[in-house]
């Protein structure tokens, strides 16, 4: 395999830069202000909390699951974040422009092979491991949310019920996660301080 040169690296730099610069509607706390959470601080987050979670699995491959984790989002670096609340327009467009993102990206980067392969594999949900981190992926936001104070669904309206309505289907497709986002829908219906029930 051809060795990769410095100017490779410093421009995978600035992909992963532009990787940071998607932000994503949910808000966390900083300081004294709520700013945007971006792709990176999700990825990241995802990543370490498939992390702690994966020795409680040790039927799961734990590398793999990290390795999704990071993977996942990478095609917003050029098809954007699409928020679960979003018009119409911008959901049912959401699977072409990933599609047409991750083609610019193998094309962009044959050096990501195994990244691309991975996002591919992620996106079809046949292995426990994609239906693991697809399921953590969608209780992340409530986690992140729920620690900075409703902040979000509070600027939103969001309701407990709807939370659960619009990802009860995409987390039961993990048997090891819904459980954890049971347990946090009854937590959220005894925090009518940070969302309403309905």
């Amino acid at each position: 395999m051809k060795k990769i040169s410095l100017e490779r690296i410093i421009e995978f730099q600035k992909l992963l830069v532009q990787f940071s610069q998607i932000e994503r509607v949910i808000h966390r706390k900083h300081k004294d202000r709520h700013i945007y959470e971006n792709d990176t601080e999700h990825s990241y987050n995802l990543a370490m909390t498939a992390w702690l979670l994966a020795p409680h699995f040790p039927k799961l491959n734990q590398d793999l699951l990290i390795k999704f984790a990071l993977a996942h989002d990478l095609v917003e670096i050029h098809a954007g974040d699409t928020y679960i609340y979003g018009s119409e327009k911008e959901l049912a467009s959401k699977a072409s422009r990933e599609a047409a993102a991750l083609v610019t990206l193998q094309k962009d980067w044959p050096e990501l092979h195994e990244v691309t392969e991975l996002i591919k594999e992620y996106e079809t949900r046949q292995k426990p491991e994609a239906k693991f981190i697809y399921a953590l992926d969608k209780i992340m936001p409530i986690l992140m949310i729920y620690i900075h104070e409703g902040y979000t669904w509070k600027q939103k309206n969001i309701t407990a019920k709807m939370l659960y309505d619009a990802k009860i289907e995409k987390v039961s497709l993990s048997p090891e996660i819904q459980p954890y986002f049971d347990e946090l829908h009854k937590v959220l219906l005894a925090s009518p301080h940070l969302i309403k029930s309905a």
